[in-house]
């Protein structure tokens, strides 16, 4: 007995959210040339890499598909965050059709950094500086100056800020 089936096409986008609002503004980048991996119904899995679009496309069984965005790649925005979709996520592949596999935003977060001096140029130790968007809702950052007196806030994303110096 011979059994046949009627492929199912598995399809996904991937971009850099510059802005890390979850959502792929005008301007915004599409990611070419990354790996995904598209696992089948019967789990065997098939690498596909998006086009210079960010767009991947997969043929596959009917039936659950899981697609991964290959981390380890080196298109990759390594050391981003995910802003819109899940990775990895699970989707029924549907005979004859195309299933939408996912929208994936990626923002990579900038910082802020300084140094604190006193009024001769010698560095300060230990001062608390805080990092304040203006927004009431959000938790400001708060940092303390090194043995340099320099200081750095991580994972910050576009906007204005105020550093505020608490004197030691």
């Amino acid at each position: 007995i011979d059994g046949y089936f009627v492929p199912a096409t598995v399809t996904g986008h991937l971009y850099l959210d510059t802005n890390g609002d979850g959502d792929q503004d005008t301007g915004e980048p599409d990611l070419a040339n990354v790996d995904v991996i598209v696992t089948d119904v019967n789990g065997t899995p098939q690498t596909v890499t998006t086009d210079a679009n960010g767009d991947w496309t997969a043929t596959v069984p009917p039936g659950s598909t899981t697609v991964n965005v290959d981390e380890t790649d080196p298109q990759y925005p390594t050391g981003s965050s995910q802003t819109e979709g899940t990775d990895p996520t699970t989707v029924t592949a549907v005979a004859g059709t195309s299933t939408d596999g996912g929208i994936d935003g990626y923002f990579n977060p900038g910082s802020v950094s300084g140094s604190v001096l006193d009024n001769l140029g010698n560095p300060l130790v230990g001062v608390t500086l805080t990092l304040n968007d203006g927004d009431p809702n959000t938790v400001d950052q708060t940092v303390v100056t090194d043995m340099t007196g320099a200081y750095t806030f991580p994972n910050v994303i576009p906007g204005e800020y105020t550093v505020v110096e608490t004197n030691p």
